[in-house]
């Protein structure tokens, strides 16, 4: 598991990268458009289309690193109610259908790029299908979620069964994050230890 969690926050640091890259495009590109728009009255026709693809590509790239940091919202009112066994049941169950969900949007993905590529990006320099447009991205971060769900469920599954896992498993996003992960892992052991 130890090439798998190498992979994913190789995948995730290249993800970030990406992102952060596509967020100062949006930013350079916004900031031209209003100069050229209220300086020169001489709008860039491909602004919106190209600012709107990056922005896709951002969501679908943070969807996947919060998935693979396992920072996604959660609500856990009703399962901290339960007894602990219940809650390792419940969150197993819940990753169960998430990753359901993925397969899901990986299989019908295919064909609703085909169906997207029907029509074609309207202002672009480049002309190219809409399918890779709207639908590729969410399809590359899908692959990168189900990677990541598999590899937290299999130490979800270990832990319903009281194996023990890694103190360490959990992938973390920045390095404050990993020292700040890596004390609260301190403590959790020390309070093992102590019962």
């Amino acid at each position: 598991m130890k090439i798998v969690k190498g992979f994913l926050q190789g995948a995730m640091r290249v993800q970030l990268a990406v992102g952060a890259v596509l967020a100062l495009y949006i930013i350079a590109v916004m900031v031209t458009e209003i100069v050229m728009r209220y300086v020169f009255n001489n709008s860039i026709i491909w602004i919106q289309e190209s600012v709107m693809l990056a922005f896709i590509w951002i969501t679908a790239l943070g969807a996947s690193c919060a998935l693979i940091t396992d920072s996604h919202v959660k609500i856990d009112t009703f399962s901290r109610a339960l007894p602990p066994r219940a809650q390792k049941f419940l969150k197993v169950f819940v990753s169960l259908v998430v990753m359901a969900c993925l397969v899901f949007l990986a299989a019908t993905l295919p064909k609703s790029i085909r169906i997207q590529n029907k029509s074609r990006t309207a202002s672009l320099p480049i002309n190219f299908p809409k399918g890779y447009y709207y639908s590729l991205p969410i399809l590359f971060s899908v692959a990168g979620m189900m990677i990541a769900k598999l590899y937290y469920l299999f130490y979800e599954i270990r832990d319903l069964f009281g194996l023990a896992n890694p103190v360490d498993y959990a992938i973390v996003g920045t390095d404050a994050a990993a020292a700040a992960g890596g004390a609260a892992a301190a403590a959790d052991a020390e309070k093992a230890d102590a019962l």
